[in-house]
């Protein structure tokens, strides 16, 4: 099984391409914010800023891939026929270093995503954003459309490392839509099939 990371600051475009392209692989998303959320929101907490923090905390105290561990739990669960999963949100290279130890040096790809912060923090307001995000998610948006929250946010993720894991990428993505270089959704999505046709090893 091939593990594929994805890698890149809030609002770059992660799953966006994961679920336009990983279903004609029949690949599964799994995503780190996710496990966030159902830690927070178990423990009976309001998924607030201050409550994300304080749990996220605690959760690497014990270990710091401690939600990229929690993943790792459900993708060894999967069937055989699942050819590869992707894993969004990965801050850490030591992240990358545990799922290659255990998945294997050579099965294991990281997809950096990159795009400006203006056209980042302007895709909180996208149309289909707002419709498609709901519940706890939605409430994060609302606070991630005050742009010192956002700005915030982004120093929290480089702070944990997500930059350097960037920086040792295996495949970088410009998934610019504001500025050069301009590419369109779909063709960045043409660019995003080659890669993973690559890293299945589909002709």
């Amino acid at each position: 099984m091939k593990i594929v990371v994805l890698s890149g600051l809030p609002l770059c475009g992660k799953t966006t391409y994961a679920k336009k392209i990983g279903p004609e692989y029949n690949m599964i998303l799994y995503e780190t914010g996710t496990e966030v959320l159902e830690e927070v929101t178990g423990r009976g907490l309001d998924f607030t800023p201050e409550n994300i923090k304080k749990v996220t905390d605690e959760c690497k105290k014990i270990s710091d891939s401690y939600f990229t561990e929690r993943l790792m739990k459900k993708v060894d669960a999967l069937p055989n026929d699942i050819p590869g999963v992707f894993i969004s949100g990965i801050r850490a290279v030591s992240e990358v270093e545990i799922l290659k130890k255990h998945y294997g040096d050579g099965n294991v790809f990281v997809i950096a995503f990159h795009t400006s912060m203006r056209t980042r923090f302007n895709r909180l307001n996208n149309p289909d954003r707002i419709e498609d995000t709901k519940g706890a998610k939605a409430e994060e948006d609302k606070l991630l459309r005050n742009f010192d929250n956002f700005l915030a946010r982004n120093k929290k993720e480089l702070g944990y490392g997500v930059g350097d894991v960037m920086a040792l990428s295996d495949y970088m993505m410009s998934t610019e839509n504001e500025i050069w270089p301009y590419v369109t959704v779909d063709k960045n999505a043409e660019y995003f099939d080659i890669i993973i046709k690559e890293i299945l090893e589909i002709s």
